[in-house]
């Protein structure tokens, strides 16, 4: 009798566990079915990936609604594909009843995508501003571009007017891993191993407009007015030669194009507002928003 009821018990474990791998696979490809027609159907950028966010039955009879999030750089973007039962049928646009439309209400609005500042390393970067700062903002930036010297100067006046609010982080990414944007930014990191005072006087030097008209001089002469700038300042200059000598700076540099591609950061500047990447120079009323001004 034991055996009977034991044997019984086994074949319903199995029975349940096939149910549930049949449900699975069933779900796969209704879902499958879903990315596949976005990846086919609609233009996609490079490097955009296609998340599966969840599967119910939607208002169309024999359909089931597959929410799906398109990862752009800066942004979530939420969409509704319905696919049929079978996984063979599947309708890309919107379902419209008595007005409403039902596609865009249940996907919702397209949000900013969130960066965890864990994977930004921002201990290893010069900043301004109180640590416990309402609003903390990382920005990817280099000297030889023009949007970054308007986005700098646009900071500033922040900085200025929200002196205890903000927390400005600074990035650098040259873009290229070589060239005269590349060893400016590799001296100006160079000067972060003498103090994080001493980095900030030369970025506000190469962010003027003064300092503008030196940034694709040689490599020697910007060096120069570095060393100038240090020594006026009362700075160690030879803390400085040194740290470029023995290649500080470049790997600064590297850590943070390294930290920026995995983002990825697809041009400066680029800026991550209390984790929310926003693509392009810092707006003063998005900062404000997040004051809750």
């Amino acid at each position: 009798m034991f055996k009977k009821v034991l044997l019984w018990a086994i074949c319903l474990v199995f029975l349940c566990l096939f149910s549930t791998l049949q449900g699975f696979a069933q779900e796969d490809k209704i879902v499958q079915a879903a990315i596949e027609a976005v990846k086919a159907q609609v233009r996609l950028p490079g490097g955009i990936e296609v998340k599966f966010i969840e599967k119910k039955e939607s208002p169309i009879p024999g359909f089931y609604s597959v929410k799906l999030v398109l990862m752009a750089p800066d942004r979530e973007i939420p969409m509704i594909v319905y696919v049929d039962a079978g996984g063979e049928k599947v309708i890309l646009g919107s379902l419209i009843v008595k007005g409403e439309n039902l596609t865009r209400k249940e996907a919702g609005e397209p949000k900013p995508r969130k960066i965890d500042f864990g994977q930004l390393e921002l201990d290893k970067s010069p900043f301004k501003g109180p640590a416990g700062a309402k609003v903390t903002v990382v920005e990817f930036s280099n000297f030889q571009c023009p949007y970054c010297l308007a986005s700098w100067k646009k900071m500033r006046e922040l900085l200025e007017k929200y002196p205890q609010d903000i927390k400005y982080v600074f990035k650098h990414f040259p873009l290229q891993s070589q060239g005269k944007s590349f060893e400016l930014s590799e001296m100006v990191a160079a000067t972060q191993e003498v103090s994080n005072e001493a980095f900030w006087a030369v970025h506000d030097f190469f962010f003027s407009d003064e300092g503008q008209s030196l940034v694709s001089v040689e490599k020697e002469s910007m060096k120069q007015k570095i060393e100038e700038i240090l020594k006026e300042k009362g700075y160690d200059v030879k803390a400085f030669q040194t740290a470029l000598e023995t290649g500080k700076g470049k790997r600064r540099i590297d850590e943070d194009m390294g930290v920026g591609k995995k983002i990825p950061v697809m041009g400066t500047p680029t800026t991550i507002v209390n984790g929310d990447f926003v693509s392009g120079p810092i707006l003063e009323k998005a900062v404000e928003k997040y004051l809750g001004k």
